[in-house]
């Protein structure tokens, strides 16, 4: 049917109609578009809500994850959840940064459609934050049980990482049992386990019902720590926090606590020192408080500490093998690589499972032998390689060390990231890394080198406190944790061009780029360049390489940068002429050289030289060319013994330092000097013109006589940049000279000397030592003799270590001398096998300031203080800690029960058969906190007739040896 044309009329009708509803619809669409710009901040308000519940959701996720690590995991599930949180995260924030900077533009100055844009996306955001929330509850099951590690044998068998985990929670339990402490502080660096070992002992506290609730609060970097526990706490307590105040939540609080008859707090991940009063937490309460943090200072501050070590080695290796697989671990192909993986992972539990777990997933698939050894390869790559892409997981570990760096101050940065230049877990003495720091001008602003030592002393004790180092196995030693040491190394490439060459790390060096260069051991072939182009170079360590025999001659041509050179332990024999270029250079190391028989003339141009260690070396005397080293403020030298006469001239004996030498060197601080005194040639150096001028250093250590190699006080000559110090061990005579010396020194040794006594050396001479060690003395009979001496002795001893004194029958005979042993702090004593009692009546009087004492296989000892002595109650009122070791003999510390032991906080008794009264001595020490003492003895000891109150009292403080 054909259509008929429209009228006129009808035409205009319609066209007005289409044009109405046209617009419409643009005013509608424009409203629309305009709402997102003129509700902006209401939208942006609405998104931060959400958004705010939307992180909260995912940090009860996060803690209910991290609280059972050991047993459970993420459902496949929530990890796609959990990423897509983290998706959304970043657009918010990017958002955020947006928004923040256009809020004050609305008056026109951001062009309309930028805002039109930012406002749409914003309410677009919204619906993808209410949509993950509702997605969240949908999930069924978040976590799942874990499955077991694979490839291991043994099910029965538990891991090394929880026979480390039993130990401390038997600690932990031990502690909570006692009444007397009330927090304990659990302390270990990043990875070591002590989430874990809180873990555990939250879920044995709930099982138990040792406690009536059980509190568990993740601290971490907060601003107001004490108001955020208060809320969690009041949180578990499912009491509506509204709008209290701080003060009115601690009121709450206390009150709440005090209802319970027990309750047991954990504080995990603890950054700074928490006020618990503060918090509404005190001694009234029924409460223990446990909190784990990284910080020594932290943890110092609690009744007691536990501190979480790393696995030993043969632990960290069954840890390791458990996990990967032991079908694996006599894989000869890949022996090499396994020993580099466990090394790195430096006994941490936390990279032990992570670095673990991942080689067992991928050799799951039964890849060939081929394949096996490449996944190795490619794994000890990524670890070691500077520059390799690390584990994504490995990587938020990483992060963690940057925050701890990022804290560190200006000045303590490059100091802390100078240590990656030694080898991992390399000990380095404190005076060496503070000489180091000081050679690259770190501690430069300080005059001296003195002031320079506090600063370091202070900087290297913070690293300790922050777990960023750790003590080594002797004192005053420090390292770095293996994976520490790697990731500062990471760090330091950014910024240096640093090369350490340990086996693998390196194979080639860019002299030219390089700005510090680190060879150490015999694996280490250094092909030296004759005349690198190195103007850029800082510092030069070739250590321990017995292949170093020579230098070229013109290897030091271009490196008049350099400002620390250390040749440790090389084999070589002479420096090179071109020496003399090194203009700048601040200290050289040449200790254990012991093919170096002479310095060059040429050191003498060393004018920037503060610090020269020239020790054990082949060297007889030194040039006079060492006089012209005004700059020089540390000079550690000793000298080898003449033998057939080579430290002779046309006859003549050299000296081994010329008599004036010494007052040429006007800014030396210290001195430190090893010699033999059957050196005839040895006297000149104490008796030649100026050459002895003790009162102008700040520090000396001379050490007269051989090392004795098998005592076990025996430290390294370097202990002594901050004291002066005096060793002799040297048969029976004691020249004037070297009184001369004791006269000023503040810490003495004698060794294997023939005296009877100390008095011998005059009591001025006494006077001003603040420690004093004897050992291997045979002939000693009493230390102090009052019948010898006028003076005063030991007034400022503060420490006294008497050891293998065989004929020792007195600390000190006849009428003490008033003002003597008033400061001594520690005193100990070790085979001194015919004393028979320690103290008399009137030492005891003088011993006010003890604090430690130990006795140890002293056979013929029957008691500490002589029988029929009367004491003051008040006296060892600052005695903390008391030893009694393999004493067969002892049976009584003290007949007068009325000591009061006022701060006595651990006692040790082990090997002590005839000691089984000593809970009557101690009954009234009411700070004991530990009695480590052997079963067989605690089980016969007599107690007191007081109706069982002491035994029940100190019961709960025995820890069986």
């Amino acid at each position: 049917m054909p259509v008929e044309p429209l009228t006129a009329t009808q035409t205009v009708v319609a066209g007005a109609d289409f044009a109405i509803k046209q617009g419409t619809g643009i005013l509608s669409y424009l409203t629309r578009k305009y709402g997102y710009v003129k509700r902006m901040q209401e939208n942006y308000d609405k998104l931060m809500k959400e958004y705010n519940k939307l992180c909260a959701q995912e940090e009860d996720v996060r803690n209910k994850l991290e609280r059972n690590e050991t047993e459970v995991e993420e459902t496949n599930e929530c990890k796609h959840w959990r990423n897509e949180v983290k998706k959304i995260k970043d657009d918010i924030n990017e958002l955020k940064t947006e928004y923040l900077k256009v809020s004050k533009c609305f008056c026109g100055l951001c062009p309309f459609c930028y805002l039109l844009n930012l406002g749409r996306r914003i309410v677009e955001k919204i619906g993808d934050v209410v949509s993950l929330r509702e997605e969240r509850g949908k999930i069924s099951i978040l976590i799942i049980k874990k499955a077991p590690a694979p490839h291991i044998r043994n099910p029965t068998n538990r891991s090394s990482e929880f026979q480390s985990i039993d130990g401390n929670l038997k600690m932990l339990r031990e502690y909570l049992r006692n009444e007397n402490i009330k927090t304990i502080g659990l302390r270990g660096p990043i990875g070591v386990g002590k989430t874990t070992i809180m873990n555990c002992l939250q879920q044995e506290m709930e099982k138990c019902n040792d406690f009536e609730i059980v509190f568990w609060v993740s601290v971490g970097r907060r601003k107001n720590i004490e108001g955020y526990i208060q809320k969690e706490l009041l949180k578990r307590l499912k009491i509506k926090l509204k709008n209290f105040s701080e003060e009115e939540r601690k009121s709450m609080l206390y009150n709440q606590l005090k209802k319970y008859k027990s309750y047991l707090l954990l504080l995990d991940e603890v950054f700074s020192n928490i006020d618990l009063e503060k918090v509404g937490i005190n001694d009234e309460q029924n409460g223990k408080v446990v909190f784990a943090s990284r910080y020594i200072d932290v943890c110092e501050h609690g009744d007691e500490e536990i501190e979480v070590k790393r696995l030993s080695s043969m632990d960290a290796q069954n840890m390791f093998w458990e996990i990967v697989g032991v079908h694996l671990k006599d894989n000869p192909h890949i022996k090499t690589e396994a020993e580099l993986i466990i090394k790195f992972c430096s006994g941490m539990p936390f990279l032990i499972k992570m670095i673990g777990n991942n080689l067992a997933t991928k050799i799951r698939c039964q890849p060939t032998n081929a394949d096996i050894v490449a996944i190795w390869r490619n794994t000890k790559h990524k670890l070691y390689s500077p520059t390799g892409k690390l584990k994504q997981e490995l990587g938020e570990v990483y992060k963690l060390l940057q925050v701890e760096m990022e804290e560190l101050s200006e000045d303590e940065k490059p100091c802390f990231l100078y240590l990656a230049n030694f080898p991992a877990g390399h000990e380095l003495h404190m005076d060496y890394i503070i000489e180091c720091w000081r050679a690259e001008q770190f501690l430069n602003e300080f005059k001296k080198l003195g002031e320079a030592r506090d600063e370091g002393r202070d900087i290297l004790l913070n690293f300790v406190n922050k777990s960023l180092l750790e003590k080594g196995t002797k004192m005053g030693r420090y390292k770095m944790f293996e994976f520490y040491q790697r990731l500062a190394f990471r760090f330091a490439k950014h910024n240096e061009n640093n090369y350490v060459q340990e086996r693998e790390m390196v194979r080639e060096i860019k002299w030219e780029d390089a700005t510090r260069i680190s060879m150490f051991g015999d694996l280490c072939r250094p092909c030296l360049p004759d005349k690198p182009n190195s103007e850029r170079i800082l510092t030069l360590l070739l250590q321990e390489i017995n292949s170093l025999a020579k230098f070229p001659g013109s290897f030091f041509v271009h490196m008049a940068a350099l400002q620390l050179l250390d040749l440790y332990k090389t084999k070589i024999k002479t420096l090179p002429p071109s020496i003399s270029s090194l203009r700048n250079l601040k200290a050289m190391f040449m200790k254990n050289c012991d093919q170096l028989i002479e310095l060059c003339a040429e050191v003498g141009e060393l004018r920037s030289l503060e610090i020269l260690d020239i020790r054990y070396t082949g060297i007889y005397n030194l040039p006079m060319e060492i006089g012209k080293l005004t700059a020089l403020k540390c000079l550690r030298v000793s000298f080898k013994k003449d033998i057939g006469n080579q430290n002779h001239v046309d006859g003549a004996s050299r000296e081994m330092i010329s008599s004036d030498v010494i007052a040429r060197l006007h800014s030396l601080e210290e001195l430190g000097i090893v010699v033999d005194p059957t050196d005839g040639s040895g006297s000149t150096l104490w008796n030649g013109n100026n050459a002895w001028q003790g009162e102008r250093l700040r520090s000396f250590s001379i050490v007269v006589g051989p090392q004795q190699g098998n005592s076990p006080t025996e430290i390294d000559v370097s202990e002594w940049s901050s004291e002066k110090r005096l060793r002799f061990s040297a048969g029976e005579a004691f020249p004037d000279a070297i009184l001369k010396i004791l006269k000023q020194a503040f810490s003495f040794e004698l060794i294997a000397h023939k005296a009877p006594n100390l008095s011998v050396f005059s009591a001025d001479n006494l006077e001003g030592l603040q420690s004093c060690t004897i050992e291997d003395c045979p002939e000693m009979i009493s230390i102090i003799d009052s019948d010898l001496v006028s003076g005063v002795p030991f007034q400022c001893l503060t420490e006294l270590h008497l050891d293998r004194l065989p004929k020792l029958m007195h600390i000190w005979k006849g009428a003490i001398v008033s003002g003597s042993l008033n400061m001594l702090k520690t005193l100990t004593l070790k085979g001194c096998h015919v004393l028979e009692f320690l103290f008399s009546q009137e030492v005891v009087a003088h011993l006010k300031e003890l604090q430690y004492l130990q006795i140890e296989e002293c056979l013929a000892i029957k008691e500490i203080i002589k029988d029929e002595s009367i004491v003051d109650s008040t006296a060892f009122s600052k005695l903390k800690n008391l030893e009694l070791i393999n004493l067969p003999l002892l049976s009584t510390i003290c007949h007068d029960v009325s000591i009061k032991w006022n701060a006595l906080e651990t006692l040790k008794i082990n090997t002590c058969v005839k000691l089984t009264n000593f809970p009557s001595t101690f009954r009234t020490a009411e700070k004991l906190r530990g009695i480590h003492c052997s079963p067989d003895l605690w089980n016969q000891l007599v107690w007191p007739n007081d109706g069982d109150v002491t035994k029940d009292h100190l019961q709960k403080l025995h820890r069986p040896l």
